[in-house]
């Protein structure tokens, strides 16, 4: 495999792109011309340096360990990423939850959030597959029909 430095790099980028495109389609929508840079700006980075801490956190043990189970496809790393987003995505529901606000609302910001996550990760993921290069396996690695 190759790339791996700059799939890592550019992965979380994905995901904060999406988010910074919704954010900024929803304010067309909604009319608040007057806030857009600042917020979307805003939801770009601190996505972002989400991500970022989620790649290094989540994201490197599990890119070791699918790259050692052999799951190295596109879809793969797609699901990884998703995977990762989902978790990443259940933390602000839950500490909000353990410092004392919102137990009535838990459960639907809760799943909110696991459902973004979920998305994000997997724009994330589809970013790494298509930066990271898997080489083909090597005549000596693949088994012969008739060995």
């Amino acid at each position: 495999m190759e790339n791996v430095f700059a799939a890592f790099a550019v992965a979380p980028l994905g995901g904060a792109l999406l988010v910074a495109v919704v954010g900024f389609l929803f304010a067309l929508v909604v009319g608040s011309g007057d806030i857009t840079g600042n917020v979307v700006g805003m939801a770009f980075i601190a996505t972002a340096i989400v991500g970022y801490a989620a790649a290094i956190i989540l994201g490197i043990p599990g890119f070791f360990l699918f790259r050692h189970l052999r799951w190295i496809r596109g879809a793969h790393w797609v699901l990884l990423c998703a995977a990762v987003g989902t978790v990443t995505g259940a933390v602000v529901p839950v500490a909000v939850m353990k410092t004392g606000g919102m137990e009535e609302e838990f459960w639907g910001t809760l799943g909110g959030f696991l459902a973004a996550g979920a998305v994000v990760g997997a724009a994330s993921g589809l970013l790494f597959a298509r930066t990271i290069a898997i080489s083909p396996p090597g005549p000596d690695e693949v088994a012969a029909t008739f060995d």
